[in-house]
């Protein structure tokens, strides 16, 4: 049997394994996704910091506690892995690693060089990279992560720069008003943010991303 483009279903489900083999050569070659593990005691560090970030805030009375459906606190939750994702990223980069902020870290979570970055990171492994507003993305490049049924491992999708999320994103309101969304497999590889950060900081060209 034939389809409209006249393959076989033989080539059909050859073309479907080559399409495969090509993601995989893709992604070792221009880059991709792929999972960090964090050490016991960065783990550890992350889930204090975390927890104690939502404990101070509560007691100046500026955060809510907020419940998902089985009841649990999505607000440490949300900000444990947010730490998880930062002590990954100092890491990937031999950056200082992360401390508490508790007011605000102006939108900025890392400096490589003269570029900056905010690391976030979605309770879905391939969550989307969400923004409330032009305001929100204050850095250069924003860097996403996903949480994984490993509590110590996180997946990094990739990285965006500023303009080109906001050229790309999509709006979608998700109950709080809309909201600038761009899917996980839309992200450059992060390979995109070093090459940057080289070329800005430490060779003689100095393009912008």
């Amino acid at each position: 049997m034939q389809n409209e483009w006249n393959m076989t279903e033989e080539d059909c489900k050859k073309y479907a394994k080559d399409c495969q083999e090509l993601r995989k050569s893709w992604a070792v070659t221009w880059g991709g996704p792929l999972n960090f593990k964090l050490t016991a005691k960065d783990h550890h560090d992350a889930t204090l910091m975390g927890q104690d970030t939502v404990r101070l805030c509560e007691m100046q009375g500026i955060v809510p506690r907020m419940k998902d459906k089985k009841g649990m606190d999505t607000r440490t939750k949300n900000n444990v892995l947010a730490f998880k994702a930062e002590f990954l990223f100092a890491r990937l980069f031999n950056l200082p690693l992360p401390v508490v902020n508790v007011l605000s870290d102006g939108g900025i979570d890392f400096w490589l060089g003269e570029t900056s970055v905010d690391v976030k990171c979605s309770s879905h492994t391939d969550g989307p990279l969400i923004f409330d507003d032009e305001k929100a993305f204050a850095a250069d490049f924003a860097v996403l992560y996903g949480a994984t049924d490993d509590p110590k491992v996180l997946k990094l999708n990739g990285c965006i720069d500023r303009n080109t999320f906001f050229k790309k994103a999509y709006k979608k309101d998700f109950g709080y008003g809309e909201r600038f969304v761009m899917r996980a497999d839309s992200l450059d590889p992060i390979e995109k943010l070093w090459r940057v950060y080289v070329e800005k900081n430490l060779t003689e060209n100095n393009h912008e991303p």
